[in-house]
Order: structure tokens, then sequence, then C-alpha cells
């Protein structure tokens, strides 16, 4: 027998950083990273997108989907826009950035979690008969606000795991470089709270494996972003 999702504390934050990560993945009508600064629109647009027809209102009882779905299903689904959106962002953002160190992450950036996407992509297929993650439900999004009540709002983490909001608030900033890290390093740290969910709760031993992957390659990241961020500010990096 498969271990089903488990509605415990942990994993709880997890249907939270899954249901955010959803959100994010039906609002964007253009594919971001295919854009320059000069073709994206505001980050106020972005949230105006959000906020009408992001979520799907389908047929659900409300929680059974989430009691149903396997935690390896959930995790995956969570990963998959999650990647999209800072591939997005580090791919409009390689050519505007000044630091050669955050150029070269940002190619990291996109190499590897592209990769890894069509990892997760093959796995999914494999395990659960398709590679595209599942939509959002009002269900889901009520289980994000209870379950996360010390995290930030609703809006907050749907700002983070949405590709178009990234690309739009980084276009939108004064200073490139930093706004890039700024934008980095909570992205980067939502992924690494659910990695460390996963390794406990992953039911295929390559899930563990590409979780525990993701905690190193983003952490390390996290530590050079908050490196060049003192350098360049004297200032420490905003909590993630």
């Amino acid at each position: 027998m498969q271990t089903k999702f488990r509605m415990g504390v942990r994993g709880l934050i997890v249907a939270g950083v899954f249901s955010a990560s959803m959100l994010g993945a039906t609002t964007v009508a253009q594919t971001p990273e295919t854009l320059g600064c000069d073709q994206v629109g505001t980050p106020a647009a972005a949230m105006d997108s959000m906020d009408h027809g992001s979520m799907d209102n389908g047929d659900a009882t409300p929680g059974m989907e989430m009691q149903q779905v396997e935690f390896d299903q959930m995790y995956i689904d969570m990963m998959l826009p999650h990647h999209d959106s800072i591939v997005a962002l580090a791919q409009v953002a390689m050519p505007l950035l000044e630091d050669p160190r955050l150029q070269e992450i940002a190619q990291i950036i996109i190499d590897t979690q592209t990769a890894e996407q069509a990892e997760l992509e093959a796995l999914r297929a494999e395990w659960y008969g398709s590679p595209d993650p599942a939509p959002m439900d009002d269900a889901m999004m009520s289980m994000m606000m209870e379950a996360m009540p010390g995290m930030g709002s609703a809006e907050e983490q749907m700002q983070i795991m949405d590709a178009q909001w990234q690309v739009q608030t980084f276009c939108a900033a004064e200073d490139y470089d930093l706004a890039f890290i700024d934008q980095t390093i909570p992205h980067h740290q939502m992924a690494i709270d659910a990695s460390e969910i996963a390794l406990d709760q992953a039911v295929h031993p390559e899930l563990a494996a590409i979780a525990q992957e993701v905690i190193d390659a983003q952490q390390a990241e996290i530590d050079e972003l908050e490196t060049i961020r003192a350098e360049l500010t004297g200032e420490a990096s905003p909590a993630a």
C-alpha cells in the first residue's frame, strides 16, 4: 500500500506551498521567459490576473482531494510551477544583471531547474499517468490559509510562486542585481522547506533524492546570494 498524504503539521505546510504554486501555475497567459522587460506589464497587473479566475471551482468535496492525493504527486505538482517561476525570472534577468556572479547563478538556475523539471515530469507521467500538474481548487486554498497562518498571506505566497509576477516585479525594480537577489532567496527557501518535508514523507526514493539535490543546490545559492548582497550593500538580506 502506498502512503497517502498525511494531514499532520508538516504535511499541511507542504499543502500550503502546493496550493500557492497551483495558483501561480494557472495564471500566466504568456510565457514570461520569452519576453524582455520592455514587453511585460506591471506587478499590479499580475496580481489582478491572480485575483480573477485563478482557482478551479470544481465539484470535489472540500478536503477530499487533499486526503486522496499521494504526497509524492503533491510535491511534484508544487515543484513544477515553482521551477517555472524562477526559471522565468532568471531568463529575463540574465541580460540585465551586472554582477558576473549573479549572471552565473542565473544560468545555473536555468540549467539545473530545467533539467529537474524534465525529470519530475517524467516521474509524474510514470507514476500518475500524466506529466502535467493538477489544478488548484478552493479546498486547497482554504487548507493553505489554515495551515500557514504564520508564513504570510495567501497573496504573498501567490506572488512568490507566480512567474508573471516575478518577472514584472524584477522589471519594475531600480536595481536589477538586488531585485534578483531579493526575489530568489525567499523563492529558494520555499523550495528548501518543502524538500525537507519530502525527505521524511516521500514514498519513492527517486523523489527523496531529488529533494536532497534541491536542498543542497538551493541552500548553496542562497549562501552565495547573501554574500553578494552584503558586498553590494553592506546589509544582510531580507528575511526569506
